[in-house]
């Protein structure tokens, strides 16, 4: 338990000290910041690290994001540029206003929401983009799913970090980006066998595999990567 302006809050994250410190900064952080200049823009961006996606809103009323802010303020950064140059606009890939910017800095990953922002269309936005397009699975990331009640798109790899599973992963990037309500993920039996060894996949299994599953015990295995990804699009 941890106590914030003391208001009591619940930690479950990890104890690592580095991952500790970069969690405390996050939890006393506001839960929009307000940004003035493209100074303030690029010492927000540094200093939020690579650790949490964050969520940059140009000219967007502050009020808009403000609940999603509180609601995701363990998993997010938010911020509101008040001001900013065109400079700002080319770097970010938006050419109006409002925009919500969604960027995953340790993936390397950037989405882009013009609106509608009213009812559910930017509940949708923030929620599906707390995770990257294509999720690596393992111990730390498999928490990330609990609070998403999409589908899993999942492909098992003999080893996730050979070059025939990068260039594989690039195609399922383009597939999730088409079809945001499902998560896509990947997984090395190298890297996780016991994991990969509850959907009945084994290191003699022919491999890559895809299946799609509901994150409990309930999964359906497709013949091929191929298959999916041809039905998908």
């Amino acid at each position: 338990m941890l106590f914030i302006h003391g208001v009591p809050i619940e930690y479950t994250g990890s104890r690592k000290a580095d991952q500790l410190v970069r969690n405390l900064k996050k939890f006393v952080a506001p839960d929009v910041s307000i940004l003035e200049s493209d100074s303030a823009i690029k010492n927000f961006v540094e200093n939020a690290g690579t650790s949490f996606p964050m969520f940059l809103g140009f000219g967007v009323n502050d009020s808009l994001i403000a609940e999603y802010g509180r609601k995701y303020k363990k998993r997010a950064w938010f911020a509101v540029a008040k001001d900013f140059s065109e400079d700002v606009m080319v770097a970010y890939e938006f050419d109006k206003v409002p925009a919500l910017v969604a960027i995953h800095p340790k993936y390397k990953e950037q989405s882009l929401f013009y609106g509608p922002f009213e009812e559910n269309f930017l509940e949708d936005f923030v929620r599906q983009s707390l995770l990257p397009l294509v999720v690596p699975i393992n111990t730390e990331t498999i928490k990330m799913l609990n609070d998403d009640q999409r589908k899993v798109v999942l492909t098992i790899l003999e080893d996730d970090s050979d070059e025939n599973s990068t260039q594989l992963v690039k195609i399922l990037r383009s597939a999730a980006s088409a079809n945001r309500d499902l998560v896509f993920g990947y997984v090395g039996i190298k890297q996780w066998d016991e994991f990969v060894e509850t959907f009945d996949v084994s290191k003699s299994s022919q491999l890559p595999k895809l299946l799609v599953w509901d994150r409990n015990e309930e999964y359906e295995l497709v013949s091929t990567v191929s298959s999916v990804i041809n039905s998908i699009f």
